[in-house]
C-alpha cells in the first residue's frame, strides 16, 4: 500500500469508510491519481458507505469548478462501476466536461447496458462532447460513429423512457449527418414536454441556420420554460437572426429569460446585438449589470466563434 498511495489518502479512505465527513482539502486528495492509486482506491471504494460515495461525486464537481487545477476524472471512472445506480449517475454527472476517450466508451457502454434510466440518460447528456469532437475530427471516426449509433438507437427506441430518448437527443444535436436534422423535428414536434425541451437544445448544439425561425418561435412562446431554453439555444446557435426576438427578451418578466437572451446577444455579437445591450445597460438593474458589462465586450469583438469553427458573425 505504502508503495502506491500515500498515507494522507489511505487515511482519508479509512475515515469514509467510518462514516467521517471529509473537507476540502481532504479531497482534493482525490484528484489527479495515477493508475495504481485509482486501481488501489476501486479495491477500498465500497468499504465507503453507499450516500458518501454519492455525495462524492457532487462535492468533486464543486470543488473542480472552483479549481481547474483539480481533475476526478480517475475517481468518476471508479464511480462509474458502482453497484449503486444513484451513484453510477452522480459519476457519470461529475465527467461532463472530460474528452477523456475511456470515459466516452464507458458512457456508450452505459447508454447501453446500464439498467437504471437515470444512468443511461445522463451518459447520453455527456456523449455531447464526443459527437462534437467528431465532429470537429478530434475523434477517430469509427470511434464517433459508435457513439452517434448507439445515441441514434436510444432516441428510437420506443422501449426506453422519455428522459433517455431526450437526452439522446440533444446529445445528437451537433452531429451533421442528414439524418439527425429529421429526428430534431421529429422531437420537436412531439406532445411530450421534456422531448419538446430536448429539441430545442439540439437546435442550439446545432450549426443549422434553419433553426433559427424554430427558436424564434419559441423566444415568443407564453410558456417561459421554452422561452429560457431558446434563449439559452439562440446563443448556441449564432444566428443574427435571433438578435431582433433575443432583444424584446430583454424586457421579460422572468429573470432568468433576460440573464439568458443577454448572454447570447454577447455571444452572437455584432453591431446590432451590441447596441442592443449597450442601450439595456443605461437602465439595467444592478443584479445584471456585471452580466451585461461582459456581453458588451464579448458583442464588440464579434461574439463567440460558431460551433465547428465558423465563424461567429461580426
Amino acid at each position: 500500500m505504502a508503495a502506491t498511495v500515500s498515507r494522507a489518502l489511505d487515511q482519508l479512505i479509512t475515515d469514509l469508510a467510518a462514516g467521517g465527513t471529509p473537507t476540502d482539502a481532504d479531497l482534493a486528495l482525490l484528484s489527479d491519481l495515477d493508475r495504481p492509486a485509482a486501481g488501489w482506491l476501486r479495491e477500498r471504494w465500497l468499504e465507503i458507505p453507499v450516500a458518501c460515495r454519492a455525495d462524492l461525486f457532487a462535492r468533486a464537481t464543486e470543488l473542480a469548478e472552483d479549481n481547474v487545477e483539480l481533475n476526478f476524472v480517475e475517481l468518476g471512472k471508479v464511480g462509474l462501476g458502482d453497484p449503486d445506480p444513484e451513484v453510477r449517475e452522480n459519476a457519470v454527472l461529475s465527467l461532463w466536461e472530460s474528452d477523456d476517450r475511456l470515459v466516452g466508451d464507458r458512457l456508450v457502454e452505459l447508454l447501453t447496458a446500464d439498467p437504471a434510466p437515470g444512468v443511461r440518460a445522463a451518459a447520453a447528456v455527456n456523449l455531447r462532447r464526443f459527437v462534437e469532437d467528431a465532429e470537429l475530427s478530434r475523434l477517430n471516426g469509427a470511434e464517433g460513429e459508435r457513439m452517434v449509433s448507439a445515441l441514434r438507437r436510444a432516441f428510437e427506441d420506443p422501449s426506453q423512457p422519455v428522459e433517455v430518448r431526450a437526452a439522446a437527443i440533444e446529445a445528437l444535436g451537433p452531429c451533421g449527418q442528414s439524418w439527425v436534422a429529421g429526428l430534431i423535428a421529429a422531437a420537436y414536434e412531439s406532445e411530450d414536454r421534456a422531448m419538446r425541451i430536448s429539441a430545442v437544445r439540439a437546435m442550439g448544439n446545432s450549426a443549422l441556420e434553419r433553426w433559427a425561425e424554430y427558436l424564434s418561435d419559441q423566444l415568443n412562446s407564453g410558456d417561459e420554460e421554452f422561452r429560457l431554453e431558446a434563449a439559452v439555444a439562440a446563443g448556441g446557435l449564432g444566428s443574427e437572426d435571433l438578435v431582433p426576438p433575443l432583444g424584446e427578451l430583454l424586457a421579460d418578466e422572468d429573470f432568468d429569460v433576460v440573464f439568458a437572451a443577454i448572454e447570447s446577444l454577447g455571444e452572437i455579437g455584432g453591431e446590432a446585438a451590441s447596441e442592443l445591450l449597450q442601450d439595456y445597460r443605461q437602465n439595467a438593474p444592478p443584479e445584471l449589470t456585471e452580466v451585461v458589462d461582459v456581453a458588451i465586450e464579448l458583442a464588440a469583438t464579434g461574439g463567440l466563434f460558431r460551433r465547428f469553427g465558423e465563424p461567429g458573425p461580426g
